[in-house]
């Protein structure tokens, strides 16, 4: 139907075709030349074909269509309109013709095929304005109507141009602009919104937030935001919104909010302009976190340098004094004696440095070696670690880790993390009581939360709560305590992006709860 056809009597021939039941008109490339438009201005539907008529005319067009579809549908449709040329100065008679070619299951006309002539021996007649308006006085009617032709014709041209146009930024810009209603319905909505809800724009249409997901606590924030627009006449800006897709994915949002006039309708409603900002929110929290990790780095940096700076210091301050004595000294017994003390020294700064190498290999060794671990297995196989302590001490262990939990962790962590918090209990185990040993684990919010509780000796929180975790730190009389354990086992966990938690009380017990990330 894309071809303009002339027959020999160089009468312009167009067909057309008319999907009855959803309103579908498809016009040939030669109305364009009838109706002097392009071919994106042709009219999609029945009811906009009106615009390039008089309402009388088209009034007898439809009833005739109407009449053809409820009559005899064999006979072919006849019907003549006038149309007005604003280039030629003229009218034209448009003769009508057509049929129904198909049927719905109800047995009822669902779409129409057939063509309109135009062109000379059809009445064509060269008009002027002052003959128009004389005509007008006569009441001759097919002259009576040029105004109404040309006015019609020129507002619907610029009303297909500007719709076009804007449809065309409407659907280009990335942001989701759309329109609803004071009561959340959709009225109209650009493809970058369409796109987000996974539906076609016109499917968007007539739905709220809720429609799509939303809570209804949510959707109410938006209705009243909207409200406040309209209230006040003003634009409201929103810095940020997070929003939930229909898929489960959390995306923020920036909006900008205006009032809206609604064509056709004194209804008020308001335009949203939405933008994208998942990215630049990602980056800030990723900036965010990064500060935070530096200064906990910072924390620690200097944390270590102080012990670093005191121990060695103490060391090598005992070390020279030692040998002070031992250049003043006289009596070989009293120097053997003090080579002996130098000897000891020398061993426990060559201890000291050992410990630290340990911590610097354990804190800055990559946590991104992952592998996937069942962690009612890992357990297990540290207690095969602890067998001679927990047959040696008759530990006990009540255990309820799901069989199938894993999680994706640095496997040298996780056994330094298990290790460290089992032989911890059995280290300050009750001398008064039987060692039991509680390990519990479950899954929530995609953490795995691993909880260790004993039964033994207990530390009294108020008075080392805020030296837990530092080194060199012990709060027992225990000959194989160093005060590092704990220090290595927090900063393994931290590393990973985890969190460790004590509760305790002397003579009572201890309380490990860690969260694994």
């Amino acid at each position: 139907m894309s071809e303009v056809i002339k027959n020999k009597k160089g009468q312009t021939k167009a067909y057309w075709s008319w999907k009855i039941s959803g309103d579908k008109l498809v016009l040939g490339n030669a109305f364009t030349e009838i109706f002097e438009c392009t071919p994106q201005e042709l009219p999609q539907s029945f009811q906009e074909l009106s615009s390039f008529f008089n309402q009388t005319d088209f009034d007898e067009l439809r009833n005739e269509i109407q009449s053809h579809i409820d009559g005899d549908e064999e006979s072919e449709l006849q019907s003549i309109t006038s149309h007005y040329s604003s280039e030629k100065d003229s009218i034209y008679n448009l003769h009508w013709k057509g049929e129904v070619i198909a049927w719905d299951e109800n047995g009822d006309a669902s779409q129409m095929v057939g063509y309109a002539i135009v062109g000379p021996q059809f009445d064509e007649q060269k008009i002027t304005w002052q003959e128009e308006q004389d005509q007008k006085k006569s009441g001759e009617r097919k002259y009576s109507y040029i105004t109404d032709y040309s006015e019609n014709k020129e507002i619907h041209k610029s009303n297909v141009r500007l719709k076009h146009q804007f449809q065309a930024v409407f659907d280009t810009v990335p942001n989701l602009i759309f329109v609803k209603d004071l009561e959340g319905r959709y009225l109209m909505a650009n493809k970058a919104t369409s796109e987000f809800f996974g539906q076609e724009p016109k499917e968007i249409v007539g739905k709220t937030d809720v429609d799509f997901g939303m809570t209804e606590e949510q959707a109410l924030k938006f209705r009243e935001a909207d409200k406040a627009v309209i209230e006040q006449n003003d634009m409201l800006f929103i810095p940020e919104v997070r929003t939930i897709r229909p898929d489960g994915t959390k995306v923020w949002h920036q909006t900008i909010k205006v009032p809206f006039e609604q064509s056709g309708t004194n209804s008020p409603a308001v335009l949203s302009v939405v933008t994208d900002i998942s990215r630049r929110k990602k980056n800030e929290l990723e900036l965010s976190n990064s500060l935070d990790i530096i200064g906990q780095q910072n924390k620690r940096l200097m944390n270590f340098a102080h012990i670093v700076s005191h121990n060695l210091r103490n060391h090598a301050g005992n070390i020279k004094m030692l040998l002070s004595l031992y250049d003043m000294e006289e009596s070989k017994e009293e120097k053997d004696e003090l080579l002996e003390h130098l000897r000891l020294a020398s061993d426990q700064l060559n201890e000291s440095i050992t410990d630290l190498n340990e911590i610097i290999d354990q804190q800055y060794k990559t946590s991104n070696d992952k592998k996937e671990i069942n962690l009612a297995n890992n357990v297990a196989k540290i207690k095969e670690i602890l067998t001679t302590d927990i047959l040696a001490q008759n530990v006990s262990f009540v255990e309820n880790i799901p069989s199938d939990l894993t999680l994706e962790y640095n496997p040298a962590y996780l056994e330094s993390i298990i290790l460290n918090l089992l032989s911890n209990a059995i280290k300050y185990r009750h001398p008064d009581r039987k060692p039991v040993i509680k390990i519990n684990a479950h899954e929530k919010d995609g953490h795995v939360h691993f909880i260790v509780s004993d039964n033994g000796l207990g530390i009294d929180l108020e008075k080392y709560g805020d030296k837990l975790f530092g080194m060199y730190n012990t709060f027992h009389e225990n000959k194989n305590s160093k005060g590092i354990g704990l220090f290595i086992t927090k900063n393994q966990i931290e590393s990973m992006g985890g969190t460790i938690d004590v509760e305790s009380e002397p003579g009572r017990g201890t309380t490990f709860k860690i969260e694994l990330t």
